[in-house]
């Protein structure tokens, strides 16, 4: 396995991850790309979401990247969107590394994709509705769907504990109840266009902390938009299962089959998706 990190700036970085080709006879060839956005509520970022992911595209002759974005547990003003404006800056720049690596016959330009958990879910549908000409969007039980994740908040359905979690989260985001007309640019559901790159989604039924129905709404304009898409939905699948293994777990609770299915589920569709674009 070969690595290498790349200093976007003094907070954020990008490390690439490619399986060694030991076969004497494999001619070199440029490989798919991938970068990976963990979660972590912009508040840390989720290394069972990093790269535990990018091992398994490495696997199957990926070049993976995992983005270390900006992160803060600073309150701002509400409508002070400048960390979601910094990450997407960070996505930016990691996109010009796969570039100048595609220049160079390393990466195949063709097929660069974005995949993101729960916040960095929220940030990979950002850039793909800027990107139209990426290969796909990934997205893992992401926030897509901000009025509707402060409706869940705000009302008796959510945890008390889960309420103060998504509060902070909204905090350090600059998001606020009072100012919904202000967040458009930043939330994923209002950026969607006809062109947006084509589209995977899963979550789970009884995650308590994204609810399911952002996902659901996002999918849905997708398709009145005439943007392709998959969506999975799994009972009994709560947030942050990553890959659902004990190795990915945190708690107890986040080993679940699940998250052996989503996976094997995005490697068909991602090989459909290759073969009706040659």
């Amino acid at each position: 396995m070969q690595t290498k990190k790349y200093e976007l700036n003094e907070r954020a970085y990008l490390t690439s991850y490619i399986y060694d080709d030991y076969r004497v006879d494999a001619p070199p060839a440029a490989k798919p790309a991938v970068i990976i956005c963990p979660g972590g509520g912009w508040i840390t970022l989720s290394e069972r979401e990093g790269e535990p992911i990018a091992i398994e595209f490495a696997k199957r002759g990926y070049i993976a990247f995992v983005l270390h974005y900006s992160v803060s547990d600073e309150p701002v003003t509400p409508g002070d969107f400048g960390l979601i404006h910094r990450a997407m800056e960070e996505m930016e720049t990691s996109y010009g590394i796969l570039c100048d690596l595609a220049k160079e016959q390393v990466a195949e330009p063709r097929q660069i994709s974005v995949l993101g958990f729960s916040a960095g879910g929220q940030l990979a549908a950002l850039f793909a509705a800027k990107h139209p000409e990426l290969f796909s969007c990934i997205l893992c039980y992401p926030l897509l769907d901000i009025a509707d994740e402060i409706r869940f908040v705000s009302s008796s359905m959510c945890l008390k504990e889960n309420r103060e979690i998504m509060e902070k989260c909204f905090s350090v985001i600059g998001v606020s109840a009072e100012r919904e007309k202000d967040w458009s640019s930043i939330d994923p559901i209002e950026q969607i266009t006809p062109d947006m790159p084509r589209t995977f989604i899963w979550h789970g039924a009884t995650d308590d902390l994204v609810r399911v129905t952002g996902s659901l709404n996002y999918a849905r304009k997708l398709l009145k938009s005439s943007a392709r898409t998959e969506l999975h939905i799994y009972d009994n699948c709560g947030h942050g299962i990553s890959l659902g293994t004990r190795e990915t777990a945190a708690v107890e609770k986040e080993i679940n089959r699940y998250g052996t299915v989503w996976f094997a589920q995005l490697l068909r569709w991602m090989e459909e998706l290759e073969n009706e674009k040659k």
